[in-house]
């Protein structure tokens, strides 16, 4: 098994800033995992002082028909991709129009992970390029909303443009809320700084598990909903206190440890953390040892976590 932290040494930077000449993306995928799933659309917006001059959108040909729950999702059905080229084919031409832009989306570690590991089985250069995640600022700006998915952001920040989970729709939707969030962060002069300082959440602090109680009803729908989740490494969209209660609030529990009961080991940024020996935490390796012998358990990236989650 490699690990998350060892499979894309090239992968670019999250980045707490709001550039006035961007690319907006989003894909559709046939699931969750960048290693076992397939993109099935491609879209981007190409942005230039804050104004989309550009549009790029592909439908993806997978290798097998679409389970009925991502077709129910998108709208994207077998039928539409019959005449799709496959992923191969598509990918030069949409890395073209990326280009070395700035990549925004929301959640867009989810999509840049998903690009970066087709990339790598295509046989072609992977995405180097630095990334905003809307949904990482939404979580500092506006730390009120029940939730942070990107209809609710968008919503909430009054754009045009409503999230359809379809590629286009939904890129041009983050584009607009990053918009929306620098006016409101130059009208009411937020140091985003400071901001994001003020909510560091070190890597390597320990949970107060007794202080996890969930708020509000549990939710029986959700991947997450039963199961014991870890963290390990430092998250981009959220400290793991607010990681953890999320899971907590759903109908989930959290660990310390990683034990053969551990359900999902979620993997944030390990560059800072001072417990990383060989490139992996010792929950990752602890993780690792287990799937070897059997265990049921799965290792799975931020971007991963927060769609199971459903932000």
């Amino acid at each position: 098994m490699i690990s998350i932290s060892e499979k894309r040494p090239l992968k670019g930077s999250s980045l707490v800033a709001l550039p006035l000449d961007y690319v907006a993306l989003d894909i559709e995928t046939t699931g969750l995992s960048p290693t076992f799933d397939e993109i099935i659309e491609l879209s981007a917006v190409r942005v230039r002082g804050g104004k989309p001059v550009a549009e790029y959108t592909r439908l993806v040909k997978p290798s097998a028909p679409l389970d009925p729950y991502v077709s129910e999702l998108t709208g994207i059905t077998d039928e539409m991709l019959e005449s799709a080229a496959p992923i191969a084919a598509e990918l030069p031409a949409f890395f073209d129009f990326v280009a070395a832009d700035v990549i925004v989306g929301h959640s867009v570690a989810y999509d840049v992970n998903f690009l970066y590991d087709s990339a790598e089985r295509c046989g072609l250069s992977v995405p180097t390029n630095d990334y905003v995640d809307t949904l990482r600022l939404s979580r500092r700006l506006y730390a009120d909303l029940p939730d942070h998915k990107l209809a609710t952001v968008a919503q909430y920040l009054g754009v045009n443009q409503m999230p359809e989970h379809r590629g286009l729709a939904d890129a041009l939707a983050a584009a607009q809320c990053l918009e929306a969030m620098r006016q409101h962060i130059e009208n009411d002069g937020v140091d985003l700084a400071a901001l994001f300082k003020s909510h560091s959440g070190k890597s390597g602090s320990r949970l107060d598990l007794a202080a996890l109680v969930a708020e509000g009803e549990p939710d029986e729908t959700s991947p997450l909903f039963g199961k014991v989740c870890v963290f390990t490494g430092a998250l981009d969209g959220m400290t793991r206190a607010e990681a953890a209660q999320a899971v907590v609030n759903i109908g989930g529990s959290v660990g310390n440890g990683v034990t053969k009961k551990t359900d999902f080991l979620v993997v944030g940024s390990t560059d800072y953390c001072a417990s990383v020996k060989g490139g992996k935490t010792g929950k990752l390796k602890k993780a690792e040892d287990l799937q070897k012998k059997g265990a049921s358990l799965a290792i799975i990236d931020e971007g991963a976590f927060y769609d199971m989650l459903g932000e």
